[in-house]
């Protein structure tokens, strides 16, 4: 039997680590979710590991009890996302420190006396107050550390990888850093690796990695982005006009938008402005903190143990207090959608990534609820699905990034409003 090539694919997520086995025809063969055993503000770098590790055994088990294949042996590459701003300090005797995770409080200003290059510009780098938290509040440790590394290409070093820095384009540089930011910060330079692009191979599994990890030595490991930028990838909006609703624990609906569309805007009301993939495109986003957490915090709350959907059919059918959550959760994302209204930018469907787009009933309450179309991908996670497409591309299954997502991204349902408005 022919062994069909897999690609690994992981996104370190604030509470879980996904992974999935991806085809080069873009169908998921084994997928995995690995829960931290910790409060996210409690993450540490071996829950990552853990996290990667456990994962891998079970969709291993899961793809041979499936196919009768080692899956081992089909693997082909490995490429890595994550959430943040969060930086690893990697210290010069191999240690690593306790993450400075982009949802704790150990963020720090400039330091006394600092001044900005840019004349009348503030500091735009979303990772140097976090290190700057380490030099003022913890310099002992500050002097030990070699390197600052983001959450994802910490995890590919782990595997074998070069310590570098994946920038999704140029113009990230100002949301990273550059020589003057550090120095507004305090933060020396040389302590940041090198920057890269992202979908570049940027080392092999080692030996010791792979069997630690349960993987196939050798494989390339290709430079994987931040978590957002890998599920607008993976969901395929990456041409104006085009929407995603990452759609999990906390949402953000990201519009794609043309640099003509806004050259003549100086700001956007509500909406946060940052560079996108292409050269030329840009994405709006607006963000709601607090979306599929509050699902999860009534699903605790009831005390309900079993299955998602089974606890959806009967939040819709009583329409008590579970569904008054649903209705808050959905009221969040119209607000986000008339915030695009305001600015002049109209959503009429979006394709939805993440968690939630995974419930059939969900998403048709939601479509109801919002008067949005919502379209579902056939992985469901956009941001497994972005990876894989940067993996095909650097292996050479596709020309580029674009013709990746051509090959892998397909709808898999799509969800009109008012088509179950009885909810029966």
């Amino acid at each position: 039997m022919l062994k069909p090539p897999l690609m690994v694919s992981a996104d370190i997520g604030t509470s879980s680590l996904k992974a999935a086995f991806i085809d080069s025809g873009g169908s998921v063969a084994a997928f995995a979710r690995e829960v931290y055993p910790v409060q996210a503000k409690s993450v540490l770098t071996v829950h990552w590991e853990n996290a990667l590790r456990a994962a891998l055994a079970t969709m291993s088990a899961q793809y041979t009890a499936k196919t009768g294949l080692n899956a081992v042996d089909c693997l082909e590459a490995v490429c890595i996302s994550a959430n943040g701003p969060t930086l690893v300090p990697y210290t010069t005797d191999g240690e690593s420190l306790r993450p400075l995770l982009w949802c704790d409080d150990r963020i720090a200003g400039a330091v006394e006396g600092a001044a900005f290059s840019r004349a009348s510009a503030e500091p735009t780098s979303l990772f140097l107050p976090h290190a700057a938290w380490l030099v003022q509040n913890e310099p002992a440790l500050y002097e030990k550390t070699k390197y600052f590394i983001s959450a994802q290409e910490w995890l590919s070093f782990m595997l074998g990888a070069e310590p570098v820095t994946v920038l999704p384009n140029d113009l990230y540089e100002a949301y990273y850093w550059n020589k003057s930011q550090c120095a507004f910060f305090g933060v020396d330079r040389e302590r940041f690796p090198p920057f890269v692009e992202m979908g570049c191979i940027i080392g092999r599994v080692s030996e010791a990695a792979a069997q630690r990890f349960h993987l196939k030595p050798h494989i390339p490991i290709v430079a994987g982005g931040p978590d957002f930028i890998a599920a607008l990838i993976g969901t395929g909006t990456v041409e104006p006009g085009i929407v995603c609703d990452r759609a999990g624990t906390s949402e953000g609906i990201n519009l794609c938008v043309s640099f003509l569309e806004i050259r003549e805007t100086p700001a956007f009301y509500g909406l946060r402005m940052l560079p996108h993939i292409h050269e030329g495109l840009w994405n709006l986003g607006c963000i709601i903190p607090r979306s599929g957490s509050l699902f999860d915090q009534y699903r605790m709350d009831s005390g309900w143990q079993r299955g998602y959907s089974e606890l959806l059919q009967n939040i819709i059918a009583e329409k008590g207090a579970g569904y008054a959550v649903l209705v808050t959760m959905a009221s969040q994302v119209k607000n986000a959608l008339d915030t695009f209204k305001k600015n002049e930018f109209p959503i009429i469907e979006m394709r939805v990534s993440g968690g939630q787009a995974k419930s059939r009933l969900w998403n048709q309450l939601k479509a109801d609820l919002t008067g949005c179309v919502l379209i579902i991908p056939e992985i469901a996670d956009g941001e497994l699905a972005g990876n894989a497409c940067l993996a095909a591309a650097a292996l050479g299954r596709a020309r580029n990034m674009d013709e990746a997502i051509a090959q892998l991204f397909r709808i898999k349902e799509r969800y009109e409003p008012g088509t179950m408005l009885n909810h029966d």
